[in-house]
């Protein structure tokens, strides 16, 4: 193992060729505490949260010197500045009874496709393969205006859901298990302006 690390270095040496590591694209530091509010999702149960918490791990990955301060559900965030819309207005009041200039919102579409299921008394449990895409943006509460946006498509299967007519719930009771990695590759795919990364440079 050593003597292949050796004439790894040696090669790289020689070639002018030089693994380096590069900032993240984004730099959150200046912001120092983020809001974030709960990402929306028509899907009922809790895969918005599980989503929301998954975002500000992938976040804080590589900007450790950030703070996070979770808000709760739009609905809970909006009553408690007496706002009915997530406008600039409500963004504005919401920067000030907190005292935040940033926040993160985020949108989670979630659509079933191939539905395997299982039947009990007046409902089904089943996996289905779901297409996910989830939005997410970076707002100054004094203007509302967007400083950062992203998305991130993913289709895969997942466990842990309900259905009920048209309707469908995702309420496993391991949600890691039923669609953990759904939740990190939306997350890591949209994140990837706050995170560093190592490059070969100079390489022939």
């Amino acid at each position: 193992m050593r003597t292949a690390a050796f004439v790894t270095t040696l090669v790289l040496l020689f070639t002018g060729c030089a693994r380096v590591y590069v900032q993240p694209a984004i730099d959150l530091k200046p912001h120092e505490v983020i809001g974030i509010i709960e990402f929306k999702t028509d899907a009922k149960g809790d895969l918005g949260e599980f989503v929301t918490q998954k975002f500000v791990q992938s976040v804080t990955e590589d900007q450790d010197e950030i703070k996070i301060v979770e808000l709760g559900t739009e609905k809970d965030v909006l009553e408690a500045v007496g706002m009915t819309h997530l406008g600039p207005d409500a963004l504005e009041a919401i920067g000030d009874k907190y005292d935040l200039n940033t926040v993160f919102t985020g949108n989670l579409d979630v659509a079933e496709a191939t539905p395997s299921c299982g039947f009990g008394p007046g409902y089904a449990s089943f996996e289905a393969k779901v297409n996910a895409r989830l939005t997410a943006r970076l707002v100054e509460t004094a203007t509302g205006g967007t400083i950062w946006s992203n998305s991130a498509r993913d289709e895969r299967t997942v466990a842990g859901i309900e259905k009920f007519g048209h309707d469908f719930a995702f309420n496993a009771e391991d949600p890691e298990k039923a669609y953990g990695d759904m939740a990190r590759s939306l997350c890591r795919h949209i994140t990837h302006d706050f995170r560093g990364h190592w490059e070969h440079r100079g390489c022939r």
